[in-house]
């Protein structure tokens, strides 16, 4: 008889095959998040689930995306240096996400963190505070670093688009794009 676990496994495989990954993370990887008590907004990407011990102290809006290794700290570990005086301290904090985010890779959003609606989050972040909308975030620790307006207008002439192109129609595109520009 089969474990569950590895029956589990099994069918992600299966999934993963079928669908690609966007459907994993689209839906299983969800689903998961409500099931450990994360609170999900509607059409999010979540691509990590490391939601630390206390995943019903995170919400998260609508239309986000979470990628590979981004973590939440929900507690403070550093209490540790009083348990022999006080074995039962503990520090917890809540983590808000807002609508229309963008979280890059292995990024790290520490306790008592809100972020702002349409916020992009630079990759290997470190987050604690408040952090306005339409913001770029970046840094350990994160700060501000631009509007998403001024990323957009900075951008706009590498921008491509080919989120509908074949795997090979967007090589093609990418590689003609990259070398026009001569920087590499």
């Amino acid at each position: 008889m089969i474990n569950n676990m590895v029956f589990n496994k099994i069918k992600k495989k299966i999934e993963l095959l079928r669908f690609g990954e966007e459907y994993i993370a689209t839906n299983n990887n969800v689903v998961e998040a409500r099931k450990m008590g994360v609170q999900v907004g509607e059409k999010c990407r979540i691509y990590s689930l490391d939601f630390s011990s206390e995943p019903y102290l995170v919400k998260i809006g609508d239309h986000v995306t979470v990628t590979y290794g981004v973590r939440f700290a929900t507690h403070d570990g550093g209490v540790w240096v009083f348990r022999e005086k006080y074995p039962d301290i503990e520090l917890f904090g809540k983590i808000s996400i807002g609508n229309n985010v963008f979280i890059g890779i292995n990024s790290i959003i520490l306790f008592n963190t809100i972020i702002g609606d349409n916020c992009i989050i630079a990759a290997g972040s470190v987050l604690k505070g408040d952090f306005e909308n339409n913001s770029i975030i970046a840094g350990v620790p994160a700060k501000k670093i631009a509007s998403v307006d001024e990323y957009y207008k900075k951008n706009l002439s590498k921008f491509l688009y080919t989120k509908n192109m074949t795997a090979r129609e967007k090589k093609h595109a990418i590689l003609m794009n990259l070398n026009k520009e001569k920087r590499y």
